[in-house]
């Protein structure tokens, strides 16, 4: 679990990491210098994570720091079979990656722009990125692809209107691998107090970056989808909004969004994430809890766990700001 600072608009504070047992029980702790948007991913076989000095990587035997000098994460995403991970930064006008192979070999480099969202496909690591533009003018994207061990390589470019972005930071891959799945927000037309910004699902190949794009229908759920909760099962596409609501939608099928079930209480104090078939959530209004369901059904997998150590730090002042959960994750 990842704890930070509040709002990016705030100074003070530290980045902080807990590792927790099934009992509870804190059994290891990082602190270092803050990074805003901070996340935890982690997989079969590592733990990566980052602060504003290194990105982390903690194996079964050994934890590896890489320097860095970063503020913000804009995306963190994973293999969770294999272990790859690539963290982008957003440094201002550019955005700078860090990438963990599977065999922990390290890769560094820059684009300019601004990620807007990411995946993995396998080992192959994607990521769409916005150039820089004038206000209102249609936003130039360009589809990065970064093989193991390789260089950044262009698969596509188009344009795209200026009010039309990724909802999350993190998307999937099809069940063919060839696609990335992304999910869309349109904040021109669709604005309603009972749905919200209108929704596309947009489905990206790999290739040439040729994009279909399938406008979706939402009669029971608000827009949004919530970074780390993107998980595709079967020939469905499954997401977590704000509302701690789980939806999905056919992936080449009805564009009719079908809402599946609400994470219990968690609409006002939750953090959560999705693996596989399992949601990982921390509920943290009044005394923290630790839970996990299954995706598809809501059935719990599990006792809840109690968190009492994470009580007095969640809200605690930081400088100027207080310390927010930004991120929970569950080792496989």
């Amino acid at each position: 679990m990842s704890l930070g600072g509040l709002t990016v608009e705030s100074s003070g504070g530290r980045t902080l990491v807990f590792v927790f047992d099934e009992s509870g029980n804190v059994v290891g702790r990082m602190e270092n210098g803050r990074v805003d948007g901070n996340q935890v991913v982690a997989s079969r076989h590592n733990v990566v994570t980052a602060s504003s000095r290194a990105v982390t990587t903690l194996t079964d035997t050994a934890r590896i720091d890489t320097p860095i000098t970063e503020h913000t994460v804009a995306s963190i995403s994973n293999n969770p079979d294999s272990g790859a991970t690539t963290i982008w930064f957003n440094s201002g006008r550019s955005n700078s990656y860090v990438s963990v192979s599977a065999e922990h070999w390290i890769l560094h480099g820059s684009v300019p722009g601004m990620v807007r969202t990411t995946a993995y496909c396998g080992d192959r690591h994607f990521a769409v990125v916005d150039n820089w533009r004038a206000v209102d003018a249609p936003i130039p994207n360009r589809l990065y692809e970064l093989p193991p061990g390789g260089e950044l390589v262009v698969r596509g470019a188009w344009d795209s209107p200026s009010d039309f972005s990724p909802a999350s930071r993190t998307s999937v891959c099809s069940p063919d691998g060839q696609s990335i799945l992304a999910l869309y927000g349109t904040y021109r037309y669709g604005m309603d107090e009972t749905v919200g910004p209108a929704m596309t699902l947009v489905t990206i190949d790999v290739v040439d970056g040729s994009r279909i794009e399938t406008p979706l229908v939402m009669p029971e759920a608000r827009g949004g989808a919530i970074r780390g909760t993107m998980a595709v099962l079967g020939d469905r596409l499954f997401w977590l909004n704000e509302d701690a609501d789980v939806l999905s939608v056919s992936v080449a099928g009805s564009p009719t969004v079908t809402h599946e079930w609400t994470i219990p209480e968690g609409a006002d104090a939750t953090v959560s994430s999705v693996s596989g078939s399992v949601v990982t959530a921390v509920n943290y209004k009044g005394r923290p809890v630790f839970s996990q369901y299954d995706l598809l059904t809501g059935n719990a997998l599990r006792d809840p766990i109690e968190l009492p150590w994470l009580e007095s730090i969640v809200g605690s002042p930081a400088g100027d700001t207080t310390y927010a959960i930004s991120s929970v994750t569950a080792t496989p």
